[in-house]
């Protein structure tokens, strides 16, 4: 062979392997696209929405305990005499125990009962009712507080757990796209070698120095490797594709990746200790957001239980008012509180049967147990499976190392044969299929990358985990 066409080969082999030595602007680390899936992702978005509603509703329990301030005036008058004139303002002050009321009533008119008269000042009153029975330990109010406070909780593990399956199909997509950037590479790489050959090839064989075959050779793989090449460009521009899906901007508008955008191969389990793997487990089942929601759940029905049973109790509530005139005026007061001005009270009912009490209690302990297997059911099959999980990732790791040394032998057996065909010592056939063991063995590589990044995120979420480092 000529010494021209040696050095227009190897120049195309080095333009070739060049060609995709990609500029730190033009690549997107996969770290960089969590961010920024995250920022405006609706379901980022409406995760966090709904830990917003939680807090909300939790406010709005807490206003059962908000101070009420009420006033009712009323006044009959008729044929010139006045039947009745009441007033009577309020304050009430819901307590954890019990509740302060305080108020100023006063009444009078001709025909009104008359143990319902102040006289002409009004009284002023300040008293407490204490629940002696059904509501001194737990109450209705006090039972949708601390069951809202859990609710909180619970929202905020469903907002780990929606943010985890969205960051783990984001970065599926990610490494598919990956994968795909590989195949393309490789694919234009050896297209632009197979475009080469055929034409020197061809060149060689109307100056009389080389074999009609071996045109027909060179033509058949450069139309294999075209056919290649055009599968490559769908396959990136279908994974291109899906990954923009998950980009929004500020204002909720999809957004499109620049198509100069690369992927980035980092390793993504550089930041998992195998060696710890049991404190690493552990540490996941501490925080895992459907254990945490499981648990919160079963925190739930534990109050829930206690109000049922704290409704087997008899309703008995004591009242006390201590009175004093409004206009100043002497009151009779030995000093004695509970001898003169005052007004005191108690009332007592309990149902007989107790049928609805009991059978809601019951029913509140059956879920209970049922949730409690569940969490010990979910608990275990999370542990297998993580450890199932760390045991592939760790296989996988040694596969990618070890296809990494196969794919550089094949480099190696390519430059190799390239230089023989150059010296007129291998055949276009021998060319051929080291390249074709190299496409073989790079997109191995690149499949091996793609399923070990995969896992690595399969691993994250299982744990329930939204953000890493790579």
């Amino acid at each position: 062979m000529s010494l021209n066409y040696r050095i227009s080969f190897l120049l195309v082999l080095l333009f070739a392997r060049s060609t995709f030595a990609q500029d730190d602007n033009r690549t997107l680390e996969i770290g960089q696209f969590i961010q920024l899936v995250l920022m405006h992702h609706p379901l980022s978005k409406q995760a966090g929405l709904w830990v917003d509603k939680a807090r909300y509703d939790l406010l709005a329990t807490r206003g059962s305990f908000d101070p009420k301030l009420k006033s009712n005036f009323s006044e009959k008058e008729f044929n010139g005499d006045t039947y009745w004139n009441t007033l009577d303002a309020t304050l009430n002050v819901p307590l954890w125990i019990g509740e302060l009321k305080g108020g100023y009533e006063r009444s009078g008119g001709k025909y009104l009962n008359p143990e319902q008269l102040t006289g002409n000042g009004g009284l002023l009153y300040a008293g407490y009712t204490l629940p002696l029975g059904n509501g001194l330990f737990i109450d209705e109010r006090r039972n949708a507080l601390q069951q809202a406070k859990l609710y909180v909780r619970a929202s905020e593990a469903d907002q780990q757990a929606m943010l985890s399956k969205l960051v783990a199909k984001a970065t599926s997509d990610y490494w598919n796209w990956f994968f795909a950037a590989e195949q393309l590479k490789l694919s234009d790489e050896v297209l632009k070698l197979a475009e080469f050959r055929f034409n020197a090839i061809r060149e060689l064989y109307r100056g009389g120095n080389q074999s009609a075959l071996d045109t027909v050779e060179a033509f058949g793989n450069l139309l294999q490797r075209r056919n290649l090449m055009n599968q490559a460009q769908i396959d990136l521009q279908n994974a291109f594709a899906q990954v923009s899906v998950h980009l929004w901007d500020e204002e909720g508008r999809p957004v499109v990746l620049r198509p100069e955008k690369q992927p980035k191969w980092i390793n993504p389990g550089s930041a998992l200790n195998f060696d710890r793997a049991d404190s690493l487990i552990q540490a996941i089942r501490e925080n895992h957001p459907i254990l945490t929601k499981q648990k919160t759940e079963i925190e739930q029905l534990d109050i829930e239980r206690r109000f049922r049973i704290e409704q087997l109790k008899p309703e008995l509530n004591l009242t006390y008012n201590f009175l004093r005139n409004a206009n100043g005026e002497t009151m009779v007061d030995d000093g004695q509180l509970f001898m003169n001005n005052y007004k005191i009270g108690v009332s007592a009912g309990m149902p007989l049967l107790l049928r609805k009490e009991r059978g809601k209690l019951r029913s509140t302990q059956t879920l209970q147990n049922i949730r409690k297997l569940e969490f010990d059911r979910t608990e275990r099959n999370l542990n297998l499976n993580l450890r199932a999980r760390l045991n592939e990732i760790a296989l996988l790791r040694e596969q990618v190392l070890r296809q990494v040394a196969i794919n550089e032998a094949a480099k190696t057996l390519v430059e190799g044969e390239q230089n023989r065909f150059l010296n007129g010592e291998s055949s276009v056939f021998m060319v051929n299929t080291r390249e074709t063991n190299l496409i073989a063995t790079g997109l191995k590589l690149a499949e091996l990358q793609q399923k070990f990044a995969k896992s690595i995120a399969l691993f994250y979420e299982e744990a329930g985990m939204y953000s890493w480092n790579y």
